[in-house]
Order: C-alpha cells, then sequence, then structure tokens
C-alpha cells in the first residue's frame, strides 16, 4: 500500500507541475511521466504476472531505452508495457466494482504472493548501453 501510495502521489505531483508550468508559459520546460511495471533489477523478486504476454517482467534495459526515447521525443507520459494504457483507461471509465473484476481476471492482487523482496542488497550499477527502440 504505501509504495502504491507513494507513485500515486508521484503521479499526481506530475500532473500538477505540467498544469502549473502550461499555466506559466514555460514552454521550453518539459516533463515526462515514466509508469512501468515491475522490472527485473532484483527490489521485486519473486513476483509474479498471471498475464506475462501482456503485462511482463520488463528488464532494466528496455525500461532504460524507453525511457530515453520518451525523454528525447518530448513525451508527457510512457506506460510500459502498452497494455497498461488500457488498463488506466478503463480504470477511468468503468465502475469500481468492473474495475475490481477486471483486476481480480488479470491477477493483478496476486503478483505479489511470491515476492520475497532484494536478496541482495549491495548495490550493483548494470552498464547499459542506449538505441532508439
Amino acid at each position: 500500500v504505501d509504495y502504491c501510495a507513494s507513485k500515486f502521489g508521484a503521479v499526481g505531483f506530475h500532473e500538477s507541475i505540467s498544469a502549473e508550468l502550461r499555466k506559466l508559459c514555460e514552454c521550453h520546460v518539459k516533463t515526462t511521466l515514466i509508469c512501468p511495471y515491475y522490472i527485473n533489477t532484483g527490489m521485486f523478486d519473486g513476483v509474479q504476472t498471471k498475464s506475462p504476454i501482456l503485462m511482463p517482467i520488463l528488464q532494466p534495459e528496455y525500461v532504460v531505452n524507453c525511457v530515453m526515447e520518451a525523454v528525447l521525443t518530448n513525451k508527457g507520459e510512457m506506460q510500459i508495457p502498452r497494455f497498461m494504457y488500457f488498463c488506466t483507461a478503463m480504470a477511468a471509465i468503468l465502475p469500481t466494482e468492473a474495475t475490481a473484476i477486471l483486476s481480480d481476471y488479470f491477477g493483478i492482487s496476486e503478483t505479489m504472493d511470491t515476492f520475497v523482496g532484494r536478496q541482495d542488497f549491495s548495490l550493483k550499477v548494470l552498464p547499459v548501453k542506449w538505441s532508439p527502440v
């Protein structure tokens, strides 16, 4: 709950700061909101996805490439994988009960059942080579 709340706060902060920048006409300042699903960095060791085709555990190199492309092309928002755009749209237009049914169908509340967290607490910096996606 605390992790999700912090991410929800980051989305709200992005929306607020973007609106304020637009109002101030500071057009040379751009923001990009990045919303990835689970990334295979060790932080979410043990997490499993019920729908690996639609919601795979993401590889760090892929996420870096997506983030770089989004920032360099001034995208306002990037959700990874793209199926998350559909989830966001459905959550916005469907009643709460319908959203809960879809969440159960895709196993969202079960992803953390096998979670163990990072077992190795040493900081590892992976060399990442960026290339356009």
